[in-house]
């Protein structure tokens, strides 16, 4: 069934034209093109059923695109949408008029600014602006901040936990929104706790909060300034955690485990403690262990909290060679009344997302349900948090 020689025509001398991308309103059976000249549209005169005539217009588009008609591939669209596809020219596919095609380049490693505006001029959602968001080159672009801004005015719509986190860490990207709008979205966080995740992930040491020292934070950083000299991590971590930065860290976290909604949100919480209690380590260059990865000796992951407050007590006492004793013993010896906040980051620097495992094997609870049933490894993890706090 050919197009109607009006349509053929009109498409012709559209294409003719340096067309970047287009789309297809098949309720209102209108084709838009964005072109070098901006923004063209033609309304269609079907001659046979109308989603039958669509299905001719996508393959006359694909055949001036690809070569051949078909539209898109459906049967690699899973490759896609993990970003795996290979092709030099994704501008072609956005020439389809395909969703789908349009997913597979915001998806694509390669994808660049004038792409990404020509994708995102064919399907804004907020599933397409994460995707483009992931990519370095687009968070660069002035594009980054126009699908920030979406990403921040469709939070409220956002339903998916874990589609709100990965859009809040995506905006808080370093320049994409202002200082303006990230206190507005701290403020949002209070009645979204999730929000605080994304925070903790992505701006740990620059939380729009004002919080005071610990009331011991000065007297213990005279005492470890020699240790810290010779770039102890423990000694960095206890000054870190103890600092204004780490204090208002310890008490978002802390928040945050009030009201998490499920597990996939508890588990990023989990994990984003546990990374911040390493960042001094790491800054020190050290190697870290096994079960400093949140792995047991025989190197599978941890799904018991109470092991790993065994280890740490076994680590603390000196009972367990997998520590390096010397600079654990150097500050034990400068700031010996300080064992229980010591203790308390070594356990939250140990405890990986992996306890929940156990939990979620045997349940699909959300909500208060699934925080009742995590009270075991909650408690001791906000037991330590505190342990920390002024």
């Amino acid at each position: 069934m050919p197009l109607s020689n009006e349509d053929s025509l009109r498409l012709n001398v559209l294409l003719a034209q340096k067309v970047r991308a287009i789309r297809i309103d098949e309720g209102k059976l209108l084709v838009y093109a964005l072109t070098h000249k901006g923004e063209a549209k033609i309304q269609l005169n079907p001659t046979a059923r109308n989603d039958k005539y669509i299905k001719e217009v996508k393959d006359f588009l694909s055949t001036k695109a690809l070569g051949a008609p078909g539209g898109f591939p459906m049967f690699i669209s899973r490759w896609n949408r993990m970003g795996d596809l290979r092709n030099n020219s994704l501008d072609k596919l956005l020439l389809l008029g395909e969703e789908e095609a349009v997913t597979a380049v915001v998806n694509n490693k390669t994808i660049t600014a004038d792409i990404a505006k020509s994708a995102w001029w064919a399907v804004q959602s907020a599933e397409n602006a994460r995707s483009m968001l992931a990519n370095e080159a687009v968070v660069q672009a002035d594009i980054g901040t126009e699908l920030a801004q979406f990403l921040i005015e469709f939070l409220p719509f956002e339903e998916d936990p874990l589609s709100m986190l990965i859009s809040t860490r995506l905006v808080l990207q370093t320049g994409l929104i202002s200082e303006d709008e990230v206190s507005k979205l701290w403020k949002k966080a209070k009645s979204k706790n999730t929000l605080y995740v994304g925070f903790l992930d992505i701006r740990p040491d620059n939380l729009p909060e004002i919080q005071v020292e610990h009331h011991s934070f000065s007297d213990v950083n005279k005492k470890l300034a020699p240790l810290m000299a010779d770039n102890n991590p423990y000694a960095l971590m206890l000054n870190k955690m103890l600092s204004p930065v780490g204090q208002i860290f310890l008490k978002t976290a802390e928040t945050a485990f009030k009201r998490p909604p499920n597990y996939d949100i508890a588990g990023a919480l989990i994990e984003s403690i546990r990374h911040y209690a390493f960042v001094s380590q790491a800054e020190a260059g050290q190697t870290l262990q096994q079960h400093e990865l949140g792995l047991n000796q025989q190197g599978q992951p941890q799904t018991d909290i109470n092991q790993i407050s065994e280890l740490v007590n076994d680590i603390y006492n000196s009972e367990n060679n997998i520590c390096s004793s010397d600079e654990l013993k150097a500050i034990q010896n400068a700031v010996p009344e300080l064992s229980s906040q010591l203790q308390a980051i070594l356990f939250l620097s140990r405890t990986p997302q992996t306890v929940l495992a156990p939990t979620i094997a045997n349940s699909t609870a959300v909500g208060s349900l699934m925080r009742k049933k995590l009270k075991h490894v909650f408690d001791p993890i906000l037991l330590n948090l505190r342990a920390l706090q002024a």
